[in-house]
């Protein structure tokens, strides 16, 4: 037999089964908690109606990772305004599975059992697992009835604007986040939202000084360089005009035509202001960001040479003290303190404190590690602000008590031809993710057979949890030895092997 795309694949004849599928029976197809006979080929049959992308599985859903190619126009604001009508309060089974039947079910359950919800978003990169979190946000913000409207938009606006500064493209995604985030929606008692409160994890700094072949930096040093070069403010920024700057060059991307001239960029740039404003940011500090991504941009552009000295012969030097002094008047600091910064280095020893030149290679590393760390702590900032913008006054009556709904958005698998660290945490978070998928799904329910007697044949499937203990088991796990021997000085990826 062959699929809908052509692929070909080999049914034994008992599994066949000829029949006309009726409107219902159809309908019955999404919930495969209904289906009385349940094989592998059916969880590989092609969706008919692509306005219906969603599988419910037990107490899961899950999307294709093959999107519809109009998938945008399934996303309309009168197709959602009809599904969150549909879905609200409705029944399980009322309605084919979407998302925000998964929000619906998460909020009542709240209201009714006052007990808080969470919602876990898996998959591959591509998957759709941010947009699906767009959507999630969007159905508890009106079921929630904010009592204020800004709420409700601030709430909503918050997603576009950590978008913009946490994705970036990548080989796999062109809207690729490039970091894990948890999103805390606050409800008081009778269901109404109050407030929310993000987390962040494992942000990929690096990508902000090295971008693989084919992918690029974050999203928002593009949408910057566009408005900025459109309202004619490079210059106020220390940006160039004419010459990209180093961490935003490759091969295919040139200045003029792909950054510059770009409409979308500049009208995202346009929605990142209008984010902020939204949100609540002075334009004091939205004037600070734009600062530090601009010093950022010029801190890559600082270069070195080695001289020689009587005691050293690769001492670095910085050889454009232009781009410097640009670098530290969008900082604020003195070009000296920067320049000391880049170029040398304190050990303390015996309460004696030491300074020593840098190499060049050195100088580069500490380099490329200021912008990394600039970047990390700004996005944590922003994220902290947001938390203050949106937070609320604590209840103090027990009758108001309140409840909350997480959502967990993360970034799935990733397998390059390069990985780095941020590879390694990221896949050991989603085995984390998939070892609590296993047991939801296959350990506590053949456990909950046993207890009720329910004569069920046992599913065997693969328990990642030696993998996870190779890794943060404690104290020989991987991650625990390598925290251990990173406090040696002298240690190497020979003495980390040995151990």
């Amino acid at each position: 037999m062959n699929t809908s795309v052509g692929t070909p694949f080999w049914m034994a004849p008992e599994h066949v089964f000829i029949k006309q599928i009726t409107g219902q029976e159809e309908t019955l197809q999404k919930n495969l908690t209904e289906l009385i006979k349940l094989n592998h080929q059916i969880g590989t049959v092609k969706k008919t109606r692509h306005e219906r992308i969603h599988t419910k599985k037990s107490n899961s859903m899950t999307c294709p990772s093959d999107k519809p190619d109009d998938m945008e126009d399934l996303v309309t604001l009168e197709v959602l305004d009809e599904h969150s009508k549909m879905y609200s309060g409705a029944k399980r089974d009322v309605n084919p599975p979407h998302l925000f039947a998964v929000a619906d079910t998460a909020y009542q359950s709240m209201v009714s059992c006052n007990t808080d919800q969470c919602i876990v978003i898996s998959g591959e990169s591509g998957a759709g697992k941010t947009e699906s979190a767009h959507l999630l946000v969007q159905q508890l913000t009106t079921l929630g009835k904010a009592n204020n409207e800004s709420l409700q938009e601030k709430i909503l606006q918050v997603n576009n604007l950590l978008e913009a500064l946490g994705n970036a493209r990548t080989i796999m995604n062109d809207n690729s986040s490039r970091f894990g985030k948890y999103l805390e929606m606050t409800f008081r008692s009778g269901g109404t939202v109050v407030g929310a409160k993000i987390s962040e994890y494992l942000m990929e700094k690096s990508r902000v000084t090295q971008q693989a072949g084919g992918e690029r930096n974050f999203h928002i040093f593009y949408y910057m360089y566009a408005g900025l070069a459109e309202s004619k403010k490079l210059a106020d920024y220390k940006l160039s005009d004419s010459k990209l700057p180093q961490y935003l060059q490759d091969d295919d991307v040139k200045l003029e035509p792909d950054i510059v001239g770009n409409t979308v960029y500049k009208e995202h740039f346009e929605s990142v202001e209008q984010c902020f404003k939204v949100i609540g940011f002075m334009p004091e500090e939205i004037e600070g960001v734009y600062r530090i991504l601009a010093s950022i941009l010029n801190t890559g552009d600082i270069l070195f040479d080695s001289v020689a000295t009587e005691h050293q012969t690769d001492k670095s030097n910085i050889t454009n003290m232009d781009v410097l002094e640009n670098t530290a008047s969008m900082l604020c600091i003195s070009s000296d303190e920067l320049k000391e910064a880049l170029t040398s280095h304190c050990v303390v020893t015996r309460g004696e404190t030491i300074i020593r030149p840098n190499t060049v290679e050195k100088a580069i590393e500490v380099r490329d590690a200021m912008s990394k760390a600039l970047y990390g702590r700004l996005f944590s900032w922003i994220v902290n602000r947001i938390n203050s913008l949106l937070g609320h006054e604590d209840c103090n009556g027990e009758e108001d008590k309140e409840q909350n709904i997480g959502i967990l958005d993360i970034f799935g698998f990733e397998n390059f031809k390069r990985n780095s660290f941020e590879q390694l945490c990221i896949n050991i978070a989603n085995e984390q993710i998939q070892f609590y998928f296993n047991q939801h799904i296959f350990s506590l329910e053949q456990e909950e057979y046993q207890k009720e007697d329910v004569d069920a044949q046992t599913i065997e499937f693969e328990d990642n949890r030696p993998l996870l203990d190779l890794f943060l088991q404690k104290p020989v796990g991987m991650l625990s030895l390598l925290d251990e021997e990173s406090k040696f000085p002298q240690a190497t990826d020979q003495t980390l092997v040995g151990k």
